[in-house]
């Protein structure tokens, strides 16, 4: 993989112009990339050397290791006229002192075309693929990460199609998209097999300026889950969010959106789960060295679980960024998930805590140097699943 990337960016350093890293986001139906005027190449490679407290997740005879993270990632925009096309590569690849059998590399590929045919209007295509490697003493050897000699890998991957009307200061805007996605473990088929799903859904936003920078918003999904060996997850979902999104700068930006969301299974046993739904999103530059972040929602999801259960999520984060000097940033997030873990004939409840704390200093335009704290509270109603990791490591990112 760092071979293949490094033969990409070299191929196209002649006609495209180096840059900074662009920023992505994700979720488990579409992606989106931040966007600067030409084509665009960026690179990076970051390596991290750390110190795991209870690398089995166990909450008890904690066992800890050192590790090695090595992370090639690349990036490339090319504009033409009415078209963009925009792909991100990422790989890691993770050694460990006394767990050499959990060593491996996660990898993503995330790619979108736009295309103007009009006006204000725009049609795209998104493609996503991942390998994610699943640590023992989460998700399937949740409580028991002796139960095998490895972790297990999950592949995510989606494609849609989208149709995009207005632009950011328009009266009215919309985006539509239509997409399948697919899960499934590549590693234990015999256990996992049952969890593989795909689905197709719909998606719908749409805004209207109401006054100054302020929009009336709303947003509708519909999800179709099938499973091939698992009839009692399969299910269709349904959301509707409406409310008010808020704009001043780029930086300092407020969404509110408030409704409802239904889950119907094929499984009379399950039948229909409905609740209130939220997803709520703050941006806040107060002044120029300290940006604020806060986002929170509602979300019902698969549970990674041996067994026919599905996870109703509510989940609360905030981030703070603060610019000593030019050189020198401080990176605090946090974030709490509770989760109620639901099953034909019972119900688990699961809290995750998370905070992140990190310094790093730019060194050259080109080099940085970091430090960074991690620590991880599980606590679920089955006791025997809780635990606690801490991970501390420095580490450098070369960009180019």
């Amino acid at each position: 993989m760092r071979y293949l990337l490094f033969y990409v960016a070299l191929f196209c350093y002649s006609s495209l112009v180096l840059s900074e890293t662009v920023s992505s986001s994700r979720d488990s139906l579409n992606g989106e990339f931040s966007f600067s005027e030409g084509n665009l190449l960026s690179t990076k490679i970051e390596t991290d050397f750390g110190q795991i407290d209870n690398f089995l997740r166990s909450n008890k005879n904690e066992q800890d290791t050192r590790y090695i993270e090595v992370s090639p990632e690349l990036f490339i925009q090319t504009q033409g006229e009415g078209s963009l096309l925009q792909l991100q590569a990422k790989a890691s690849y993770f050694s460990f002192d006394e767990f050499s059998n959990d060593n491996h590399y996660d990898f993503s590929l995330l790619s979108k075309f736009h295309l103007r045919f009009a006006e204000s209007q725009k049609v795209f295509l998104t493609g996503f693929i991942a390998d994610q490697y699943e640590y023992r003493g989460t998700g399937l050897t949740l409580g028991d990460p002796n139960s095998t000699e490895e972790g297990d890998t999950k592949r995510d991957e989606f494609f849609n199609l989208g149709y995009l009307y207005g632009h950011q200061d328009s009266l009215a805007r919309a985006k539509l998209l239509i997409g399948y996605r697919d899960f499934a473990y590549l590693t234990r088929k015999d256990a996992t097999k049952r969890l593989a799903y795909s689905s197709n859904y719909l998606q719908g936003d749409f805004d209207y300026l109401i006054t100054g920078n302020t929009y009336f918003s709303s947003k509708i999904q519909y999800e179709d889950f099938s499973y091939d060996l698992n009839n009692d997850l399969e299910r269709k979902q349904y959301l509707a969010l409406a409310g008010i999104k808020w704009r001043s700068t780029e930086l300092t930006q407020l969404h509110l959106l408030f409704g409802y969301e239904k889950a119907v299974f094929s499984n009379a046993d399950f039948g229909e789960k409905d609740r209130f739904a939220w997803q709520v999103k703050m941006l806040w530059n107060p002044i120029e060295r300290v940006r604020v972040n806060f986002s929170s929602g509602s979300e019902i999801k698969d549970s990674y679980k041996i067994g026919s259960t599905v996870n109703f999520a509510n989940f609360y984060g905030a981030g703070l960024r603060y610019q000593f000097t030019q050189s020198l940033t401080l990176n605090f997030s946090g974030k709490v998930m509770s989760e109620d873990v639901v099953g034909i004939d019972n119900e688990i409840e699961e809290e995750h805590f998370e905070t992140t704390t990190g310094m790093q200093y730019q060194w050259r335009h080109w080099l940085s140097i970091f430090a960074q704290y991690n620590y991880k509270n599980f606590d679920s109603t089955v006791l025997t699943n809780d635990y606690d990791l801490k991970v501390a490591s420095i580490g450098l990112a070369v960009t180019f």
